[in-house]
């Protein structure tokens, strides 16, 4: 008879466990839409140069050494990281896609969304696309050169102020409420800062009249707005003084991604082809890497966003100048700059390239995206190659659901309905590539 109870009492408990195993599970938020069938997945570094220095490290003084001499050493600058994802269904010997994020970003951007939803990363793998991500090199999870922050110090201790002024880099990045004001709404009222001003979103009743975001069907932006760290609203923690309200606003998941561009800790370079021909540390390293990346896969699509739109188009530039333009199989530029005279290219360049430029719904539209554009389309008019450009503007596509699109879509509530834009295009405009598809590692 005990054994009997004691059977029945694990039983019960087990199915207690159980239970509570499912229940934890459908409460557990799934990021993906489906699961997702991968062949292969992994990460490497591209690219990168040795530099010997003596500021890789600081010297640190010790009782029986105050003055220790810096020695030198040799830390590797300006490499790149990706990573990839494979699927074992690939799409019509569909090109791999290669994402590339803007400014103040990581790839983390194009991972998943800020409310836990599935990113354009695991979605174009989902749709059959070999797809890699990078962090821009200096950025991220590529590292950058703390050297120079070093030796720029070690010149203000030692009293050489204007070299050592000159030498430490100034990093730029995107401030929460600079966010804010730049993808989705205001700090009211004009003039304004963020201890005395209030954020509002675009579409509300104190939407500048003069804005160009303000619309008559005062919708608001496709943005996961409500994504907020709650901790971070109640200023647990905070340092200095709180912004004027409201605090849901200063406290969006979304602000845990923008991190400072330290690839200006990089040397710059010089482009005789290009306007201007000095070149930023950031369009040096990174269209450098993109084009090693380029031909490691035999050839690639690259889709870059708003920093990063001039860094594909000197991709293109580097390709073309060790002759292998041909393996560019389509470049995107997602609300990024689409100058060919700064990059050093001609509308020829793509008389066999697709090319797409495309907006959202806040931004005003591109005069040099269409020149570019109209350009590339009227060699392929007066018969010179088979390659087509679009500019398309998601706010004239005459659809609700890209209503409010921002500049960051590829995070916003309708992420996926724009990916699809940009996934028929390509299937409508990118000829299938000999092989089976799969991207090199």
């Amino acid at each position: 008879m005990r054994k009997i109870v004691c059977g029945l009492l694990a039983s019960v408990l087990l199915l207690a466990i159980a239970g509570s195993v499912a229940a934890q599970e459908k409460k557990t938020k799934k990021f993906l839409t489906k699961p997702l069938v991968i062949e292969d997945q992994g990460s490497f570094f591209i690219g990168g140069v040795p530099k010997v220095t003596n500021y890789a490290t600081v010297p640190v003084a010790t009782p029986a050494n105050p003055n220790p001499v810096a020695l030198p050493n040799q830390v590797t600058i300006g490499q790149m990281y990706v990573q990839f994802q494979i699927p074992v269904n690939k799409k019509r010997n569909t090109p791999p896609v290669i994402m590339v994020h803007g400014s103040s970003h990581t790839a983390a951007c194009l991972e998943s969304t800020p409310d836990g939803r599935e990113g354009w990363y695991p979605y174009f793998v989902r749709k059959g696309i070999s797809t890699y991500l990078i962090d821009q090199a200096g950025r991220g999870r590529s590292g950058f050169d703390e050297s120079v922050i070093h030796e720029a110090t070690a010149l203000l201790k030692n009293g050489d102020n204007e070299n050592g002024l000159g030498l430490m880099p100034s990093f730029g990045r995107i401030t929460d409420n600079g966010a804010w004001t730049a993808w989705f709404g205001h700090l009211m009222p004009a003039g304004s800062n963020i201890l005395n001003g209030t954020l509002i979103r675009h579409g509300d009743p104190d939407d500048p009249p003069t804005d160009d975001a303000t619309h008559k069907d005062n919708y608001f932006p496709a943005y996961p707005l409500a994504a907020v760290d709650p901790n971070i609203a109640a200023r647990a923690g905070a340092i200095a003084q709180p912004p004027a309200g409201p605090n849901n606003y200063y406290a969006l998941e979304y602000y845990k991604q923008l991190v400072p561009n330290a690839e200006v800790t990089l040397p710059g370079s010089t482009c005789a082809a290009c306007e201007p021909v000095a070149l930023s540390p950031a369009n040096t390293w990174t269209p450098l890497d993109l084009a090693l990346l380029v031909e490691k896969l035999g050839g690639a699509i690259v889709a870059t966003h708003s920093q990063s739109g001039i860094m594909g188009h000197h991709m293109a530039r580097i390709l073309k100048e060790r002759g292998h333009l041909d393996m560019l199989k389509a470049l995107i530029t997602i609300e990024g700059g689409c100058s060919l005279p700064n990059s050093g290219l001609k509308a020829e360049d793509f008389d066999n390239i697709p090319y797409l430029a495309l907006k959202g719904d806040y931004t005003a539209t591109s005069e040099v995206c269409q020149a570019t554009v109209d350009a590339i389309n009227a060699r392929r008019t007066a018969g010179h190659g088979t390659a087509k450009a679009d500019y398309i503007r998601l706010d004239e596509l005459g659809n609700p659901i890209f209503n409010g699109t921002t500049h960051m879509m590829m995070l916003g509530t309708n992420n996926l309905d724009v990916a699809d834009v940009i996934l028929n295009w390509v299937d409508s405009n990118v000829p299938p590539r000999n092989g089976n598809g799969k991207g090199k590692k």
